[in-house]
């Protein structure tokens, strides 16, 4: 009899051991899981924020004729620097600097993330060059703007928009409005 209830008690311990190990896996896969699912949510949520300030700058940006002094009046606060070669002053870029809940803050030691928009103005038949199907001839200038939003955490060193790498950006993307012959 005592043998018997030997066997019956091993058994017993390796039925609960295996037990045990099936629930340790679940669990690690389960905590995988969540893991995974909290950076997919933190992921999608920057996403959402990006676009939703990216638009914001591309309807500035469209809503001025993309006049860089007239969108320094829509955001105060914001860096901005004017290119030194053009006497207009319309050339240039705007940051706008996030912290981590992605509220506007006025300055890049307390940001997590940042949009900007690189303006420059250049010649409309160069711009669209493209659209050269109907054959009429684009005569002015007209305003190109690089839009781009970064997570200031992941770039190492100075950060300038024209140099910004599209592998780094959340979102980025370029807008285009015609000035006009007038524009000259």
């Amino acid at each position: 009899m005592d043998q018997r209830s030997n066997s019956r008690l091993s058994l017993f311990l390796m039925e609960l051991i295996i037990a045990i190990m099936f629930f340790s896996l679940s669990a690690a896969v389960c905590v995988r899981l969540f893991t995974s699912a909290h950076f997919m949510a933190e992921g999608a949520e920057n996403m959402s924020s990006a676009t939703i300030w990216s638009q914001n700058l591309a309807e500035a940006f469209t809503g001025t004729n993309g006049d860089l002094t007239e969108m320094e009046k829509l955001y105060p606060g914001a860096y901005v620097s004017h290119t030194p070669d053009d006497p207009s002053m319309k050339s240039g870029y705007i940051i706008l600097f996030f912290n981590e809940k992605w509220e506007r803050i006025d300055s890049l030691s307390d940001a997590a993330y940042f949009a900007s928009i690189n303006i420059s103005v250049k010649e409309a038949s160069e711009v669209y060059s493209d659209v050269t199907d109907y054959n009429v001839p684009l005569i002015g200038k007209a305003a190109i703007g690089y839009i781009a939003v970064l997570d200031v955490r992941s770039i190492e060193g100075d950060y300038l928009p024209e140099n910004v790498d599209p592998n780094l950006a959340i979102l980025n993307f370029n807008v285009d409005t015609y000035l006009g012959k007038e524009a000259d």
